[in-house]
């Protein structure tokens, strides 16, 4: 009987699948006929659409257009009255008269740029142009022949040609005339091709349109719309063809679609004749512009249908689902108790199943491997006072019977109440957590679960959170907790409190040469000596690194003796942390530097506290370091003004605010022998701001590599755009480069780059450099400079005689030229030190072969010391402040004469790139 019952529901569904999949089949196929006919009638319509546009376009344009054509049909014609041609002999006419009379009337037809009388030679008997004489037409050469050849005098239109006035395309229109001697005369018009086509456009706003007015043979006089092939002379095939052969039927070129006229693209093309003989005008809609609606129709009928066509089926996948479901519900029905079983076996939480009267009916293996002591007593309907009782004295070892018994009582007390969560730990360290529910008949279901690994995993994730695992101290986010609950308190009592920012002096050096392991030895032990100067209630952190705060709070409600007590923290601290450490069997002395920030009626958030020590704490570094500093507003402001600077700076070579000025060296006679390229950054805010208040701090941030880069190049490019300039071609231009930039690996690249891009003489460029930057890493330094040189480039020592200057390398380096500082120069006459500083440098550099200069002078007696001992170029303030480019072309021009430039510093040297 129950495999007959089986069999009866297995046909049942089986009919039921039958009758859903025969139904998703008739209801699809619907769909898509209904897509399909929707598609065909959508598209008529849009063709159709489409074809009425063109008709009503073509009108419209053969109307304008025969309008245009008549218009200067009769301007043509007017001539010959207004002129009396035919009533006059050819040597009759004055060309002036003719000329005045033909402007006037030409202005009558606004569609006409042009109005001539044309003899048979060619030659312009008489023009609308003020100029007649200098009229020329490009007329084809068999056009005058051609216009008196027609059987019917009248208008005749050349093929487009090239205007020698307008260098644009223009049609000519002539008729002929005769004077009253029988000499022949034509009378031509010049009609701009970009007028004809806007007068053949007429303004039409039609997708895809393509225009064009043509003759029967092909030629193409006008076109709009899609113009890439409109420079062809002759249209393929031509009309009078597409006549002849019987393929034009009213106004329509074939079947749709044709061939449009313009592009070889499948198009909706009308024609329509004009007022003259063998004019056509026709308009082509391209097929995929017309039917472009269209397919966004039938890309949403289309959607449409496979979204029903989907939903269908998925309706009866989904019934077909659920058939399917019904049918394993059967079965697994059967299966249910047996898979309940094993599940309860293979559970990670123990269980137990009590009866109403807290006898266990059944548990799972997990129960007895927590409950290892239940082992030997376990048996169905055993009380659960007993298991309760042997458990007692397992997590209560060594207590008393009393103890004992009350745990029993306690426990039974909350079994009882059917529901309760626990946690309990056992002697061992084991964590359970028990879960007790009561069930239907009064029993209750109790799941015991091992949740040690998880406290401890809590603990050691909180352990992680909040301090630090070296030093085992509190972390920056149990700081960030403390300080913002300090300083709301402190808001409130009126206490001020002090947030100390400590930063271990040079620890990156004992890391780098003692290795971490030291390093790490060192911060436990100063987080110790930390902790011992300060009190029990006060926090000491550990942000990361070498950086430790302090955070000392109710020291006092007056300000002063709050500072006062701060400060005698600091002092023990700094006292406590110059003590030698003992790092293994090293010992090893180290110092701090302490900010110190205070805080109190003025609430301050967390961030800005901790900003504001750190700013103090620089403070001491930047003084000596080993020392404790309080903040004050005064240093905000610095570091906010730097900070400033520096974001402008970023963005100022791409705003394009920096300027090159040029100060001239002047030789012996005062003639212009070079100049010093000097930068100067235009600020939008600040004005012009010379290099002594942001080199330093381009520098620093390493922003001087790109504007060292933007100085050479507009340098180069400087004596390139002078090359033409008979005053400046030969002035070589001087460039400070600094230390950074010299270093880069990539320095000799970029000045090569730079020079093979330009094109200048490479002689030109001198680049000036200071003896400290030299004097560093001395082999890499002459490399450089060697490879520097064969490129052309040539070498000054600027500020010489301030650093150590030694005839090893100078002798070693390929230097060009020594620059005086202008410090010696300044005392010359006042320090008879630095004149004999002057005189030992001129010698020097003449003993070596060395050009010599002198920068900063300002008076005629510095001068002429200088030149009286030996120096004959100069560069200051005497001839010249540095100047915008423009006024130091314009000083520069002002002389009249080449520049006297020593040849030697401008010889063509082939560059070694």
């Amino acid at each position: 009987m129950r495999r007959l019952l089986t069999l009866l529901w297995t046909w049942r569904i089986q009919r039921a699948t039958a009758f859903v999949l025969a139904l998703t089949v008739v209801f699809a196929s619907v769909v898509i006929v209904i897509a399909a006919v929707l598609d065909h009638t959508r598209r008529t319509e849009r063709i159709t659409q489409s074809e009425e546009q063109a008709q009503h376009f073509v009108s419209a344009a053969e109307a304008a257009i025969n309008s245009s054509l008549l218009g200067v049909d009769v301007l043509l014609a007017s001539v010959d009255n207004l002129l009396d041609i035919s009533k006059s002999a050819h040597d009759w006419m004055d060309p002036a008269t003719a000329s005045h009379l033909i402007q006037n009337a030409m202005r009558q037809n606004l569609l006409v740029s042009r109005l001539a009388l044309v003899e048979p030679d060619g030659s312009i008997l008489a023009s609308s142009d003020r100029k007649p004489q200098n009229t020329q037409l490009a007329l084809p050469g068999n056009f005058f022949k051609e216009s008196f050849s027609a059987i019917t005098p009248g208008l005749t239109i050349a093929a487009p040609v090239m205007s020698f006035q307008s260098s644009e395309q223009v049609l000519y229109f002539a008729r002929p005339l005769h004077f009253s001697d029988g000499r022949p005369l034509l009378v031509v018009a010049e009609v701009p091709v970009s007028q004809l086509a806007r007068v053949l456009i007429q303004g039409a706003n039609i997708d895809g349109l393509q225009a064009t007015l043509e003759r029967g043979d092909g030629t193409l006089l006008a076109a709009t719309g899609n113009t890439s092939r409109v420079l062809r002379s002759h249209l393929e095939p031509p009309l009078n063809a597409l006549q002849a052969a019987g393929t034009t039927s009213g106004t329509a070129i074939g079947q749709t679609p044709a061939l449009a006229r313009l592009t070889p693209v499948p198009a909706i093309v009308m024609v329509r004749t004009t007022l003259y003989r063998d004019v056509y005008v026709t308009a082509s809609i391209p097929v995929a512009a017309a039917l472009r609606d269209w397919r966004r129709e039938i890309s949403f009928i289309h959607g449409f249908a496979a979204l029903l066509i989907t939903l269908i089926l998925a309706a009866a996948t989904f019934t077909l689902w659920y058939l399917d479901r019904l049918q394993r519900a059967q079965a697994s029905i059967a299966r249910g108790k047996e898979v309940l079983d094993q599940a309860l076996g293979s559970m990670v939480s123990g269980f137990i199943l009590l009866d109403a009267h807290h006898c266990a009916v059944t548990w799972n293996r997990q129960f007895l491997v927590l409950h290892p002591w239940l082992i030997g007593i376990m048996e169905p309907d055993i009380p659960f006072r007993t298991l309760v009782e042997v458990t007692a004295g397992y997590i209560l070892p060594g207590s008393t019977a009393d103890t004992r018994a009350q745990w029993v009582e306690q426990r039974m007390a909350s079994l009882a109440s059917g529901r309760e969560d626990r946690q309990v730990t056992f002697g061992n360290g084991i964590i359970l957590e028990i879960t007790e529910r009561a069930t239907p008949d009064g029993g209750v279901v109790i799941v015991y679960q091992d949740v040690t690994r998880l406290r401890r995993a809590i603990a050691d994730a909180e352990s992680l959170a909040f301090y630090d695992p070296l030093t085992g101290l509190p972390n920056r986010r149990l700081l960030n907790d403390r300080l913002q609950r300090c300083i709301d308190l402190s808001a409130i009592s009126g206490q001020f409190g002090v947030l100390m920012f400590l930063d271990l002096d040079h620890f990156k050096t004992l890391n780098d040469t003692a290795g971490h392991e030291m390093g790490d030895l060192l911060l436990q032990q100063v987080a110790q000596r930390l902790k011992s100067c300060v009190r029990e209630e006060d926090t000491v952190a550990r942000l990361g690194g070498d950086e430790f705060v302090v955070l000392l709070d109710n020291l006092s409600p007056d300000l002063y003796e709050a500072k006062a007590r701060a400060r005698r923290v600091g002092e023990n601290i700094l006292a406590q942390l110059t003590q030698p450490y003992r790092l293994q069997l090293t010992e090893y002395s180290s110092t701090c530097s302490i900010g110190a920030a205070l805080f109190g009626r003025q609430t301050l958030d967390t961030t800005e506290l901790l900003k504001h020590a750190d700013i103090a704490m620089y403070q001491v570094k930047n003084t000596g370091r080993n020392g404790l500093c309080f903040f004050d507003p005064d240093m905000l402001a610095a570091i906010t003004g730097r900070a400033d600077m520096e974001r402008d700076l970023r963005h100022a070579k791409d705003a394009g605010q920096f300027v090159l000025h040029f100060q001239v060296q002047v030789g012996a006679s005062g003639q212009a022998v070079g100049a010093e390229v000097l930068l100067r950054w235009l600020h939008p805010t600040l004005g012009l701001v010379a290099p002594i208040q942001f080199i330093g701090l381009a520098e620093e941030t390493g922003l001087i590599l790109g504007i060292g880069a933007w100085v050479l190049q507009h340098t180069c490019l400087q004596i390139k755009a002078w090359e033409r300039d008979p005053v400046l071609s030969a002035l070589p231009l001087a460039v400070n480069v600094s230390a950074r930039q010299f270093r880069s690996p990539t320095f000799v690249q970029e000045v090569s780059r730079v020079l093979s891009e330009t094109g200048i003489n490479p002689r030109l460029l001198k680049l000036e450099l200071t003896e400290s930057l030299m004097l560093d890493n001395m082999d890499e330094t002459i490399v450089k400079m060697q490879q520097l040189k064969a490129l052309g480039v040539r070498f000054s020592i600027d500020d010489f005689g301030t650093g150590y200057s030694s005839l090893a390398y100078l002798t070693q380096l390929p230097i060009d030229q020594l620059k005086i500082d202008r410090s010696f120069v300044r005392n010359i006459g006042v320090q008879t030190s630095d004149a004999a500083v002057i005189d030992s440098i001129i010698g020097l550099a003449r003993s070596l072969g060395l050009e010599v200069i002198a920068e900063g002078v300002e008076t005629n007696a510095q001068r002429e010391f200088l030149a009286l001992h030996g120096c004959a170029n100069c560069q200051g303030y005497l001839f010249g402040r540095p100047q915008p480019l423009e006024a130091f072309e314009a000083s520069l021009h002002a002389l009249g004469t080449p520049l006297q430039v020593d040849a030697a510093q401008t010889t063509d040297v082939q560059p070694a790139y």
